[in-house]
């Protein structure tokens, strides 16, 4: 992240703080942790003691003069996300403010990842698929395409994270729990699938099917052999 974006998000913990005095944790997460160069906007979690009027965060959040839009998803103490937000929060973050004890707790809270939730996410990006092929409108099409790609990429960290035994998903974490050649693997799905067509939108508009099984069956294989690693190294372990 470059220093003006750096300088500016110090700005609006400040006006978030003005705003809501009972905040105890501002969160930075998301691509313009794990890609700030690319990155489109800027997502924040905000925890709070007592939550107030959602207006008011976004108003202090985006100012007229703002670099780049800032999203802002705010929980009391007492709340507990989703799971799937969590996962989301947890893989890539920066505490902007407070102790990160409060994120802690959401992280202890998770439950393990397993090879049957990366399965499922490579279901759901067939149907996500089929649903984009079967639409006429050419926005929803696109954006049903780009998170088709992105579940790929999902179904391959979530099996990372259970190879890895890592329930927290940090991105750069899991990397480097992985042996190659599933480390290289992971890498190009963060890049391809991930940044370039989820979020910039350049996936092959004119052989989208072909593409998505193509990459279906790399992460598909790639899930596989992690599994198959797995379950050898257990048997390995058992016998000892």
């Amino acid at each position: 992240m470059g220093q003006a974006l750096r300088g500016y998000l110090g700005e609006v913990c400040k006006r978030l703080i003005e705003y809501d005095p009972d905040i105890v944790e501002i969160v930075q997460f998301g691509s313009s942790v794990y890609a700030p160069e690319l990155s489109r906007d800027v997502d924040l979690l905000v925890v709070t003691k007592r939550v107030k009027e959602y207006e008011g965060y976004l108003d202090a959040a985006n100012s007229g003069d703002s670099p780049v839009d800032v999203d802002v998803l705010v929980f009391s103490v007492d709340d507990r996300p989703k799971e799937e937000l969590l996962r989301a929060v947890l893989g890539a973050f920066e505490v902007l403010y407070g102790s990160g004890e409060q994120l802690l707790r959401y992280a202890r809270e998770l439950g393990d990842p397993t090879f049957e939730e990366a399965k499922s996410s490579l279901r759901v990006a067939s149907s996500l698929l089929r649903l984009a092929l079967e639409t006429s409108n050419p926005l929803d099409r696109d954006r049903l395409c780009r998170e088709a790609f992105d579940a790929l990429f999902h179904a391959a960290r979530i099996a990372s994270m259970v190879y890895s035994s890592i329930d927290v998903g940090r991105w750069g974490l899991i990397k480097r729990g992985l042996p190659e050649p599933f480390k290289k693997n992971f890498n190009e799905f963060i890049r391809v699938l991930h940044i370039d067509f989820f979020y910039n939108g350049n996936y092959p508009k004119d052989k989208v099917e072909e593409e998505f099984h193509r990459w279906y069956e790399k992460v598909e294989k790639y899930i596989d052999d992690l599994e198959a690693r797995v379950k050898k190294e257990l048997r390995g372990q058992a016998m000892k």
